[in-house]
């Protein structure tokens, strides 16, 4: 994976502004096609301006670069007039992810997101959905967890309910953050978790990544890079008790590893096949193999897509927490929302059947191999 080496190295040379000179020939296309695969082809501009022989991808990567620096730009400016009104209306908004880590990065346009993340309480959510239409923003879909809202033609912001879904370990803890939090820039009603807290929660949103799809260069990129803005001043005791609690310690120590080996200063010799697992990028399939493998089979987890535990059912049923026995009612209620949910289509369903039926098992094991050696169980 000769490709995959040259571009940390170009990655890590963009971060530190300087030039690099890659040693031997590189399959162009194939480099820029990992990088966009990743989200980080921008970071090729540099790199591009004297050593891309070809110009159809050196245009690529000026395109990527220029988008990204417009879809940045627009972000920032949505994301204060929805803080500008919000402070305004007094509605107390919890800024989280990318929009808080990207300031471990030299310079902000260099952190892409997806989308923006916020958590409102659920008191005032009907005034916020109001006040989103309002500035411009179309409702996409209303999931238990999280309201999503999308502006023409890049901007997504995720209203969120909770931050952890019922059922897992830190569900409780980041769902009652808010005493904890601290102020966000000079505004009153808009805050932001601790240190700390903002990296626990980082690491146990890339667990959930894992579990849910994989993750990519950018995610191991920001430990890295909050490891070199705040280790000295984390309070290191807290955030391991933390990690501890939630079962993430050893994953934690994992990623961070691979993190400083990816961007420290020691030449990279060979990729382990966790890190090969990473680099090969985001799926739904690593989604589907993950599930098989904790459900211990194929069966196992079909029964579970439709029919969740208990305790995740009652994080999304509340009134199960009163009346268990009503666990069927609420299962046949899920299935009937979905068939109407814009998320959660039949199609996505069925997709998921059929990846489920074609799954290798081999293929199966070594995936799950790769998360117990990563610490995720």
């Amino acid at each position: 994976m000769e490709e995959a080496k040259a571009l940390l190295k170009i990655i890590k040379a963009f971060l530190e502004e300087r030039e690099i000179v890659l040693e031997g020939p590189i399959d162009e296309e194939k480099l820029y096609e990992l990088a966009r695969k990743h989200g980080m082809s921008h970071f090729l501009m540099d790199w591009s301006r004297s050593n891309c022989q070809s110009e159809k991808i050196k245009q690529l990567i000026l395109e990527d670069y220029n988008r990204q620096i417009i879809k940045d730009t627009n972000q920032n400016v949505e994301l204060e007039r929805i803080f500008e009104h919000f402070e305004e209306a007094g509605i107390e908004t919890l800024l989280v992810k990318g929009a808080t880590t990207k300031e471990a990065y030299p310079q902000d346009y260099m952190r892409s997101m997806h989308d923006m993340d916020m958590m409102i309480h659920e008191r005032d959510f009907k005034k916020a959905s109001k006040m989103m239409k309002s500035l411009g923003f179309e409702e996409f879909y209303d999931h238990e967890k999280h309201l999503v809202f999308t502006k023409k033609p890049w901007i997504i912001v995720e209203m969120h309910r909770k931050l952890i879904p019922g059922g897992e370990v830190s569900h409780e803890y980041f769902n009652d953050i808010w005493p904890l939090c601290e102020p966000y820039q000079d505004y009153k009603n808009v805050v932001r978790m601790n240190l700390e807290d903002s990296y626990v929660f980082v690491v146990i949103h890339l667990i959930r990544h894992f579990k849910f799809t994989g993750i990519e260069i950018r995610d191991v990129l920001d430990i890295y890079l909050l490891n070199e803005k705040y280790q000295k001043v984390y309070q290191w005791d807290r955030i391991n008790e933390k990690l501890e609690e939630f079962g993430a310690k050893e994953f934690e120590e994992n990623i961070r590893r691979i993190a400083y080996d990816w961007f420290g200063d020691e030449e990279i010799e060979a990729f382990s096949a966790e890190e090969q697992f990473i680099l090969e990028g985001a799926s739904v399939r690593n989604n589907v193999n993950y599930h098989i493998g904790e459900r211990q089979g194929k069966g196992a987890y079909l029964v579970r897509l439709f029919f969740p535990e208990f305790k995740v059912m009652k994080e999304k049923y509340p009134v199960l927490k009163r009346v268990p026995i009503l666990l069927p009612v609420t299962w046949v209620a899920r299935i009937v929302k979905d068939i109407f949910s814009r998320e959660t289509t039949v199609k996505n369903r069925m997709d998921t059947i059929k990846m489920i039926q074609e799954a290798d098992l081999e293929e199966t094991k070594k995936i799950q191999e790769i998360y117990q050696k990563l610490g995720i169980r």
